[in-house]
C-alpha cells in the first residue's frame, strides 16, 4: 500500500506539472484571434479620438502598484528580487506615473491608450490563485470637469457601436460619483460609514442589516440602496437626499451623452452607491455591464482619479485624470456566446493540395496567388488528409467553390469569376453546403485540389451586405 501510495502521489505530481498554474489558463488559437480582433476594434476607436499608444512595464515598483494606498497589498503578486517589485493588478497607476514623469512636459490634454495583461492574487478556500486578465483602455490626462467626463463616456459609447453586441446583451452603463457617495454617507454615524460604504457599494442587504444602526438610519440606508435606475428619476430623488455639487455634475453629464447612448443602443442607469473595486477614483465613476447567459457581466470600468495624479505630481494642484479599461476576455466570452462573427469576419481561408509530388510547384503557385490577394491559404502536403482520386487533372490547380447559405451565393459566384479571370479552372457547386462536413462531401464527389467554402456572417454578425468569410475546407 505504501508503494502504491507513493506511485499515486508521483502520478498526481506529474499530472499537475502538465497543467497551468491555479487560476491561469491556456488560450486556444481561435480565442487569441478573437481577442486580437476585439482589441483592433477598440484601437480604431481610440485612434479616431486622438489617443496614442503607451506600453508601461508589466513589473512595477510596489509603491506605484499600490496607487497611493488605494490598492490592497494583499492582491499584489510580488516578484522575488532585491527591490520591492510586483506584477501590475491594473494599468492606470502605471500610466499616471509615466504621465507625471517622462511625459510631464507634454502639452495637456494628454490622450493615451494601452493594452496588456494584469495580474491579481486571491485566496480561494485556503489556496492561492493567480488571475490574469487582458485589458485595453484609455487615460485622458489634463481634461478636468465635464469636457473630460463627457469625452470618456463618448469614447466608450463609440466602442459599443463598434462591437457586435446582440440585443439580448442589453448593454447598460452605470454612472455614479465618489463625492456624491461620500456626501450621502456624511449624515450617518462616523464609525459606521466604512461598513455602510462596503454594504451599499456591494448591494449587500445582509451586511447592511448586521450594522449597528438606529432604526431611522437603517431605513434611510435601505432607501439609498433602492435609489438607482433611470437617470432623470434618480437625479430628482437625489436632490432631496443631498445638495452636493456632484448631483449637478451627473445631471450635466447625462444631458451631454443621453442621445449618443440611445444611438449606441446602451441604456444609462444612475447608481449613486456604485464604486469600482479600486478606490483611487474620486469623481465620476462608470461601469459597462451586459447580460450574460446566467448573470450580469461587467466588461468595462473607469472613472476620474485626480488625487492619484497629484500623488505622482505633488506640486501640480490642478492635475486631473480620467480613464477606463475594457475586460477583453469577458467581452470575447459574451460575443462568442452569441456566435457573433469576430476574427474570421472578413478572412478568406483556402486549402490547396495536389495530385502527386510533380504538381507541387503548381500548388505553390496557387498559394502565392492567394497570398498576393491577401487571402489566408495553406498547403496540404501530398499524402495527407483524404485521397485525391485519379481523375483529378494533373496539369494544374483547380478550385471547387461551395457556400453555406443562399445569401452567400453571390459571393461564391464572384469568387468563381475572379478565378476565371486569373485563368484558373474552377467549378461552382450548385447548391449550398450548410456545414463543413457537407462541403467536404461535395469535394469528395468532385475532388479538385483546392476547395473554398464561403459562409455568410450571420447570428449577430454584420448585415448580409458585409464581406463574406471563407473557412478551411479540409
Amino acid at each position: 500500500m505504501i508503494l502504491w501510495q507513493e506511485r499515486s502521489d508521483l502520478q498526481g505530481s506529474e499530472e499537475a506539472s502538465r497543467q497551468p498554474a491555479r487560476g491561469a489558463r491556456d488560450l486556444l488559437p481561435q480565442d487569441v484571434e478573437d481577442n486580437r480582433w476585439i482589441c483592433a476594434q477598440l484601437h480604431g476607436v481610440y485612434r479616431r479620438w486622438g489617443y496614442k499608444e503607451l506600453a508601461p512595464p508589466t513589473i512595477e515598483r510596489l509603491d506605484t502598484l499600490e496607487a497611493a494606498g488605494a490598492i490592497d497589498a494583499e492582491v499584489l503578486l510580488k516578484v522575488a528580487t532585491q527591490d520591492a517589485l510586483g506584477l501590475r493588478p491594473e494599468i492606470t497607476a502605471s500610466v499616471a506615473r509615466a504621465a507625471c514623469t517622462r511625459l510631464a512636459g507634454r502639452p495637456r490634454p494628454l490622450r493615451l491608450w494601452y493594452e496588456g495583461s494584469v495580474f491579481q492574487r486571491e485566496d480561494v478556500g485556503g489556496h492561492e490563485r493567480v488571475q490574469e486578465e487582458l485589458q485595453s483602455g484609455i487615460e485622458l490626462i489634463g481634461a478636468p470637469g465635464l469636457a473630460g467626463d463627457g469625452e470618456l463616456v463618448a469614447v466608450l459609447l463609440d466602442a459599443c457601436r463598434q462591437l457586435p453586441f446582440h440585443p439580448d446583451h442589453q448593454p447598460t452603463l452605470l454612472l455614479g460619483h465618489r463625492a456624491l457617495f461620500t456626501a450621502l454617507l456624511a449624515d450617518f454615524p462616523h464609525g459606521q460609514q466604512a461598513g455602510l460604504r462596503q454594504a451599499l457599494s456591494r448591494y449587500d442587504v445582509l451586511q447592511l442589516q448586521a450594522l449597528d444602526l438606529s432604526d431611522a438610519d437603517r431605513q434611510r440606508a435601505q432607501r439609498l440602496l433602492s435609489v438607482r435606475g433611470e437617470p432623470e428619476a434618480v437625479l430628482d430623488t437625489l436632490s432631496a437626499f443631498s445638495k452636493a455639487a456632484a448631483v449637478d455634475e451627473l445631471r450635466a453629464l447625462v444631458e451631454l451623452v443621453a442621445e449618443r447612448a440611445r444611438q449606441a443602443g446602451v441604456r444609462l442607469q444612475l447608481d449613486p452607491t456604485f464604486l469600482p473595486t479600486f478606490t483611487f477614483y474620486d469623481g465620476v465613476v462608470l461601469r459597462l455591464v451586459c447580460q450574460g447567459a446566467h448573470s450580469l457581466v461587467p466588461v468595462a470600468t473607469g472613472g476620474r482619479y485626480n488625487r492619484l495624479l497629484r500623488h505622482f505630481a505633488p506640486g501640480d494642484r490642478d492635475a486631473s485624470g480620467i480613464g477606463l479599461s475594457f475586460k477583453v476576455e469577458r467581452l470575447r466570452g459574451l460575443l462568442q456566446g452569441r456566435r457573433a462573427a469576430l476574427s474570421g469576419q472578413t478572412d478568406v481561408q483556402v486549402l490547396v493540395t495536389c495530385h502527386h509530388s510533380g504538381n507541387l510547384g503548381n500548388a505553390m503557385a496557387c498559394l502565392e496567388r492567394h497570398h498576393r490577394a491577401q487571402m489566408q491559404a495553406e498547403l496540404l502536403p501530398c499524402g495527407a488528409g483524404e485521397a485525391i482520386q485519379d481523375h483529378v487533372s494533373p496539369y494544374g490547380p483547380q478550385v471547387l467553390v461551395t457556400y453555406d447559405h443562399p445569401m452567400s451565393q453571390a459571393a461564391a459566384q464572384a469568387c468563381v469569376q475572379r478565378h476565371r479571370t486569373a485563368q484558373v479552372e474552377v467549378e461552382l457547386w450548385p447548391q449550398p453546403c450548410p456545414t463543413l462536413e457537407a462541403a467536404r462531401a461535395a469535394w469528395r464527389q468532385r475532388p479538385l485540389p483546392c476547395l473554398e467554402w464561403l459562409t455568410a456572417a450571420r447570428d449577430g454578425g454584420p448585415p448580409p451586405e458585409a464581406p463574406m468569410r471563407t473557412y478551411l475546407s479540409h
